[in-house]
């Protein structure tokens, strides 16, 4: 389930709250509005439906911000494009709102990408010296998963790591559309097209940084919304 709720603000908007789960993917906010309600800046908040269940984009140009949400299989995905002194405006009052955009995964939910690979190399020997047993259907090896993510996801980046990663950990190939269709909402909302691909992981950031190196400060993407988020505006 996915929770945005947009504040209140002067005379421009009311309060809107929009609300999505998984197959419920509605083109309006929960009281059945399209837009900021009956205040003079109403059509400075708005959402577009793109794709009819799949896709839609909510502009907030009183505060500069564009957040776009994609159901991908049985998941939900979001970007969201804001300046950046609008996030450090919300990070002053409460910064829980926006942590995982600030800060990435928190370190007791980080699994290292390579011990999983290195876990997976010594089964692999572990059972062609036994016997031999069928592997499960969807069942993805590190040299299938990077193979299948290369069809969407050409650059070995950030994207496509988590997409291999989560192949190899779920075997479910709606996470490759999910870190490909993040890398396009990417390419949308993006003021530097020479800085899409991100390399460094948040986990080797120092503390205090808001993104990973080379990206545009006001740009932060969540690949996926895999439990209830919340996501709280001016």
């Amino acid at each position: 389930q996915l929770t945005i709720i947009f504040k209140s603000f002067q005379e421009c908007v009311d309060q809107k709250v929009y609300q999505a789960e998984m197959d419920e993917l509605p083109a309006a906010f929960a009281d059945g509005s399209k837009n900021g309600g009956d205040k003079h800046g109403a059509n400075s908040l708005k959402i577009t439906e793109k794709v009819s269940g799949q896709h839609i984009e909510i502009q907030a140009k009183y505060i500069g911000t564009t957040i776009v949400v994609r159901q991908v299989g049985r998941y939900l995905t979001f970007a969201v494009r804001m300046p950046e002194e609008v996030v450090n405006a919300v990070e002053d009052r409460d910064s829980q709102g926006l942590y995982l955009c600030l800060r990435g995964c928190p370190l007791n939910q980080q699994i290292d990408f390579q011990t999983i690979r290195s876990a997976q190399a010594t089964e692999g020997r572990a059972r062609r010296k036994g016997p031999s047993l069928p592997a499960p259907p969807e069942a993805f090896t590190y040299e299938t998963a990077t193979a299948k993510c290369r069809e969407k996801l050409p650059v070995e980046d950030l994207y496509f790591q988590s997409c291999v990663f989560d192949l190899l950990t779920t075997g479910d190939v709606n996470f490759m559309l999910a870190a490909y269709y993040a890398f396009e909402d990417v390419k949308m909302l993006h003021s530097n097209k020479d800085k899409l691909h991100l390399y460094e992981r948040t986990r080797d950031l120092a503390p205090g940084n808001t993104a990973p190196m080379g990206t545009h400060p006001t740009l932060w993407v969540a690949l996926l919304c895999l439990s209830q988020c919340w996501l709280s505006l001016l």
